[in-house]
């Protein structure tokens, strides 16, 4: 499921050729995680699995077909009734969702994060280790994609080879910020990664050895992508490794134990620099100069012009997945442009104004739950609670690039995010799933 999401799962748009591979499969896998996930998983998954079944059922309830007395007093319905009227339309049954057809694509597209989260929730403990080594290498094929990208090769699955966008360093993902993203979730993958080896294994520190300076490497990678947001999360993700437990650093002989925390320091600054310095003197510091020109960026005003749109939904919102029609009729003059608004980028914004208030409030406990599995799995240096930092670590940096852009819409991105999601899930032990 992984390596197919990776393969075919790297774009959002519902036209993209490989989800009719993608989509099916997911659908057989969900049903098979399903039927062989053990009762006491079910038990210990019960809040995400929970969760991910409301989000599917609430969007499932947008497709529900109502009475014309009932959509018609619907918030934001009133336009639709008044075109039905003029079209000589006799009152017919309709759903919540202003846009069906989108509505229906998003129920299809939650079936690949829900397959992945209960596929991954039926793992025993090495199967989760098994799991991160072929994830850090789909991930670093990815990365290497990027990096030929940014030499100057022109190929991408989801992108024309001609004109600009050919040889921006995306990787696997028709976006750069989607690569970015993934690119600075490696960064606490591979330290949790080197961790586990050195305490399984001799040699151990070669694979610290090699893991850091991977991470050095996707640094380099991140600024080279020309994300902002990246690079951003980048240095979240760098600073979340040194400073929740994940990375194990030692300091050298004859220092004090109590000098790690500045250690950890010098060695966050030290990486960050030396990336910087590196991608400026060969000229590529795109992020750097796509920074300075900030004030070109078209999202805070879309945003602006979202906020007065929501309340016009509510309580029920205009329907999930119909953003792109929604907005298109109360799209300001002042934006427009030879282009459209494929997504508000800000999930949270885009949440509120499809979902309405259930969608908040679904988001609210999704985001109590994370903080509890945060906050209990703090402490602990055993496998079970490095995956739980290590979860918790990649779904706070899919949540805080929510804030400027979409990458949870991606199959590929959900699928990593559902994985994050089970790993923040602590596994306590069970004999008849160790065997």
């Amino acid at each position: 499921m992984l390596v197919l999401a990776f393969l075919t799962g790297g774009s959002f748009r519902a036209n993209a050729p490989f989800l009719f591979i993608l989509r099916p499969a997911a659908i057989l896998a969900l049903a098979y995680g399903l039927m062989t996930l053990p009762h006491d998983r079910w038990r210990t998954f019960r809040v995400p699995l929970t969760i991910a079944g409301l989000v599917t059922g609430l969007t499932a309830i947008h497709l529900i077909p109502l009475p014309p007395s009932v959509w018609q007093a619907l918030p934001g319905h009133a336009p639709v009734a008044a075109l039905d009227r003029l079209a000589g339309i006799s009152p017919v049954w309709r759903p919540l969702s202003l846009v069906p057809s989108t509505t229906l694509n998003a129920l299809f597209a939650l079936s690949v994060p829900f397959a992945a989260l209960v596929l991954a929730a039926g793992l025993n403990r090495q199967d989760h280790i098994r799991l991160l080594r072929l994830l850090l290498a789909l991930a670093g094929a990815s990365a290497v994609l990027g990096l030929l990208q940014a030499t100057g090769m022109r190929f991408n699955l989801y992108i024309p080879t001609g004109g600009e966008r050919g040889i921006e360093a995306t990787g696997l993902f028709a976006n750069k910020n989607h690569q970015a993203v993934l690119l600075a979730a490696m960064v606490p993958m591979l330290a949790v990664l080197a961790r586990i080896e050195r305490n399984a294994r001799a040699g151990g520190k070669l694979i610290g050895i090699l893991a850091a300076c991977a991470t050095l490497v996707i640094l380099l990678l991140l600024i080279v992508t020309g994300s902002r947001a990246g690079l951003a999360i980048g240095l979240l993700s760098l600073v979340v490794t040194l400073f929740y437990g994940l990375a194990q650093i030692e300091p050298p002989a004859g220092v004090d134990p109590r000098r790690a925390f500045f250690l950890k320091i010098a060695i966050a600054v030290g990486a960050a620099g030396t990336a910087a310095l590196a991608t400026i003197l060969t000229s590529r510091g795109l992020a750097f100069a796509r920074m300075t020109n900030a004030a070109a960026d078209l999202r805070p005003r879309l945003w602006e012009s979202i906020l007065p749109i929501i309340p016009q939904y509510l309580p029920w919102g205009s329907g999930i997945g119909s953003y792109v029609e929604v907005y298109r009729a109360h799209e300001p003059v002042a934006l427009l442009r030879d282009t459209y608004s494929n997504h508000a980028h800000n999930e949270y914004l885009e949440v509120a104004l499809t979902a309405g208030i259930p969608g908040v409030l679904l988001l609210g406990v999704a985001g109590m739950a994370f903080a509890y599995a945060a906050w209990r799995n703090r402490k602990g240096s055993d496998n079970p609670a490095l995956f739980a930092r290590l979860g918790v670590a990649v779904v706070l940096f899919l949540a805080a690039a929510s804030l400027t852009d979409y990458p949870l819409r991606t199959p590929l991105m959900g699928v990593v995010f559902a994985i994050a999601v089970a790993w923040c899930v602590r596994i306590e032990p069970s004999p008849a799933m160790e065997r």
